[in-house]
């Protein structure tokens, strides 16, 4: 199993590959689907997109819901949630568009050096990358257009939006001024978690699975080990891998996790703790204590944040006119 998924950047946009397609490669197959009718859910301008193309997107969603250890009835997304993956699909198909009006083209040697580039961030061969494609029933020459498809919207995004964004020597010194503390010491946990998931259509479960973790917490005080325990008993994606979840800045951890585990020391565990997955428990396998950055050390990420920041509130902009321009049909 492949430990680390990337969010791989384009230029400077961070663009996710279109529905999750690099991550939906790398995180195993996708559900069977039964023959479908197809037919028209969406006309974009000239362009239309189909049931099957939807469901599909659907189907790599609900991968990356599974494998992120979410129960099963927590992976069946309701009518608004497939309302907004299409509204997605709507959104990089007249990005698309715009593209090809304006007459930006990707050549083959610039799609090369990108999948080179994913394959090496990603640590896979070029055989594993192959029979990743026929496990998602894909071609290579599909998987090319998308990833020109890709490119392209980086393109169109850094001529129309991040060309004209400037910030100012100033405003990166504001900023640091204003939030010194994210840039004084920081505290970081290497983890490892055993995740029990509570469907949430069977409150009555609760209780058992909140009893059964209790038990394996006994177990770890015991002296069994953490990572055999979570290969066994963990119904999230990092069983395979004893659980572990790599380093964790303390205040990027939820409020709830983060309480339970101010002042452990490597080789300690939580309590049982509730979350949105389910149950879990924590192991500190290492803490970390990171050294603060100067402003002189600082102000590249800092000016990359408000970079980004400040880009995407123009795109919105940009992209609305885009839209309100466009003709665009969701049928039923």
């Amino acid at each position: 199993m492949l430990k680390h998924i990337f969010h791989y950047k384009l230029g400077f946009w961070p663009i996710l590959f279109t529905l999750g397609l690099l991550w939906g490669l790398l995180l195993g197959p996708l559900p069977s689907r039964a023959d479908l009718v197809d037919r028209i859910v969406a006309i974009v301008n000239d362009d239309i997109i189909l049931f099957s193309e939807l469901d599909k997107a659907i189907a790599v969603y609900q991968q990356m819901l599974k494998d992120s250890g979410y129960s099963d009835d927590r992976q069946r997304l309701s009518r608004d949630q497939q309302s907004q993956l299409l509204e997605k699909m709507i959104s990089d198909k007249l990005i698309d568009q715009e593209a090809k009006r304006l007459g930006i083209a990707i050549g083959e040697e610039e799609v090369d050096r990108t999948i080179e580039r994913i394959r090496q961030v990603n640590q896979v061969s070029n055989e594993e990358m192959l029979r990743l494609f026929k496990l998602k029933g894909m071609t290579y020459d599909e998987y090319r257009t998308q990833i020109r498809e890709q490119l392209m919207q980086s393109r169109i995004v850094n001529r129309e939006v991040k060309s004209k964004v400037v910030i100012t020597d100033e405003d990166v010194k504001k900023y640091y001024q204003e939030h010194k503390s994210r840039y004084a010491g920081q505290t970081k946990y290497h983890l490892k978690q055993i995740l029990m998931q509570v469907p949430s259509s069977m409150p009555d479960e609760r209780e058992r699975v909140h009893r059964q973790m209790q038990q394996l917490r006994e177990r770890l005080n015991g002296g069994e080990t953490f990572a055999n325990l979570a290969k066994v008993y963990s119904q999230a994606a990092t069983a395979e891998e004893g659980g572990d979840l790599g380093l964790f800045e303390s205040r990027l951890l939820a409020d709830n996790i983060r309480q339970a585990l101010e002042g452990l020391s490597a080789g300690e565990f939580t309590e049982v703790i509730e979350t949105e997955q389910g149950y879990q428990l924590f192991y500190v396998e290492e803490v970390v204590q990171a050294g603060g950055k100067s402003f002189e050390e600082a102000k590249e990420e800092i000016h990359e944040k408000l970079s980004a920041e400040v880009t995407e509130r123009r795109f919105e902009e940009w992209f609305k006119v885009l839209r309100a321009r466009a003709h665009i049909e969701i049928l039923d």
